[in-house]
């Protein structure tokens, strides 16, 4: 673990974002493989239909941008969040990343996608040109080890509910080699939002 923590807090938001992209990818085969075997198709179905706001799927050519600004919204912003708090050297942005890896396994394993085929999916690596889960989820990584040494507030220790204070807003600094990491991160999102909304456009018509 030790050896994990200091990956995951590197001086390198590339090495961290490598670190993060490990964790990331144990989760996620071991939630597509297990809920492959384990679990009927579409189980999950109702559940991220609901997560969808009806009309996004009729913004037709602005559904890309509207997909967009969802994401930004709502994963960059938890990871935002998320970053903010640390548990011993540990941003909690990475957690969100994380457990969307993990539901994204699930997803596949079980074909829980709104828009699908028909069948399970089996595990194969191919999915990572197929889908754009996984880009996605790489995004949000990325944006996770940008930031993931800007917490302002942990506990004292691992196990304590109480929270101490470690900086101050005004001393949160990101260095270029960070903002880097953000600007491939916001056009790799919006990259999977268009391929996302070709997708959808494309199943509609």
């Amino acid at each position: 673990m030790g050896l994990f923590a200091k990956a995951l807090t590197h001086r390198s938001p590339f090495g961290r974002t490598l670190a993060a992209i490990a964790i990331a990818a144990v989760l996620w085969v071991g939630a597509w493989t297990l809920s492959y075997f384990l679990l009927s198709e579409g189980v999950l179905r109702s559940l991220m239909s609901a997560r969808v706001p009806d009309d996004i799927l009729k913004a037709g050519p602005s559904l890309a941008v509207t997909i967009f600004e969802w994401n930004l919204v709502f994963g960059v912003g938890a990871i935002v969040v998320g970053s903010l708090f640390a548990i011993g050297p540990i941003s909690l942005g990475y957690f969100a990343p994380w457990w969307w890896a993990l539901g994204y396994g699930v997803a596949l394993g079980t074909n829980s996608f709104v828009v699908t085929a028909p069948g399970k999916i089996a595990p194969n690596i191919s999915i990572l040109w197929q889908h754009i889960g996984a880009p996605e989820i790489l995004s949000y990584l990325l944006v996770a080890a940008a930031l993931a040494n800007i917490h302002v507030w942990r506990p004292r220790r691992w196990y304590d509910l109480g929270l101490r204070r470690v900086r101050g807003l005004a001393e949160i600094h990101l260095g270029a080699t960070d903002f880097a990491c953000l600007a491939v991160a916001l056009t790799l999102l919006f990259w999977t939002a268009a391929r996302e909304a070709a997708g959808v456009i494309a199943f509609l018509n």
